[in-house]
């Protein structure tokens, strides 16, 4: 209700108070809004995605769906609440629904491009790196000044063993996006893929520093510093193995596990010698000789 006026708060306020709630980072304030705002308008889909929404950011993925389901009952074609499921099927991994409600989402706007942008990453996380330069190139005929785009394209060339375009997209994405901690993850494993491991330490310290609470963030950046250590970096893949296909490095293990089988337990031991040592290292570089920080949940 309007404090001043004692009737229903105009649609338009409704969604105005609700997206500053979520700009705030008010999740759950943001969900009592939607609340609200459905219970004065239980017929029109906008609550029902404003529902969901608030439902995605406090994680809850089934009633977040079951939002979107409401609003699409109201209209079929709403190209929105396509896009928040497939936002929850990407979230979930659940890529065959993903992928449907995406494509939903885009026969009723083929414009959309950060649909074209989720799409890419699917298929990128999946090992299909053809389709996820041309969904991500959609994305960037779309929304050619979208950094985060580049970024991901960055990182998708270098799974692709394109290592000039990759790096040339990756200078793009930095002149035109340098506040998303997104973009430098994307980046840094970019540079992780091409070999670079003193740039992708680089792009991991920007990622951390722009969102220093995200576990997956954390993660990299341990990661990015353990392999700056020279004793572990020449046990992993060096860049000219990258070049080969898979199935040709899966040969040339078993024949050299047979042929070599000393020299490749040797290898196997001082691999995880350096691992562990250089892990050890990461710790006390970061936290001193105490315990790492318990983990906090979301």
């Amino acid at each position: 209700m309007d404090e001043q006026s004692n009737g229903p708060v105009p649609p338009g306020l409704r969604a105005e108070r609700f997206q500053r709630l979520l700009d705030w980072d008010r999740n759950k304030e943001a969900l009592a809004e939607a609340g609200e705002w459905l219970r004065e308008e239980p017929e029109t889909p906008q609550p029902y995605r404003a529902l969901a929404l608030a439902y995605i950011n406090l994680n809850d993925s089934e009633k977040a769906l079951e939002c979107t389901a409401q609003a699409l009952r109201l209209d079929p074609n709403d190209g929105d609440a396509w896009f928040l499921r497939a936002v929850v099927y990407y979230g979930t991994g659940k890529w065959a629904q993903m992928e449907e409600a995406a494509n939903a989402g885009l026969r009723l706007n083929p414009y959309r491009a950060h649909i074209h942008y989720l799409l890419a990453n699917m298929h990128n996380k999946n090992g299909k790196f053809d389709r996820a330069r041309q969904s991500i190139e959609q994305a960037l005929n779309i929304d050619p000044e979208n950094g985060l785009y580049y970024a991901l394209y960055s990182y998708v060339l270098a799974n692709l063993r394109q290592f000039e375009a990759s790096i040339e997209n990756g200078e793009i994405a930095l002149r035109k996006d340098v506040e998303n901690p997104q973009t430098f993850l994307y980046l840094g494993w970019a540079a992780d893929r091409r070999g670079d491991a003193k740039q992708a330490k680089t792009m991991m310290e920007q990622a951390i520093r722009l969102d220093p609470d995200d576990e997956q963030t954390r993660t990299e950046y341990m990661e990015a510093l353990q392999k700056n250590y020279w004793f572990y970096r020449i046990f992993t893949l060096p860049v000219f193995l990258r070049r080969f296909k898979r199935w040709q490095l899966i040969t040339f293990w078993v024949v050299a596990s047979i042929v070599l089988r000393p020299l490749v337990i040797l290898l196997v031991f001082l691999y995880m010698f350096s691992f562990m040592i250089s892990k050890a290292f990461v710790h006390v570089q970061v936290y001193g000789w105490r315990r790492a920080p318990k983990r906090r949940k979301k």
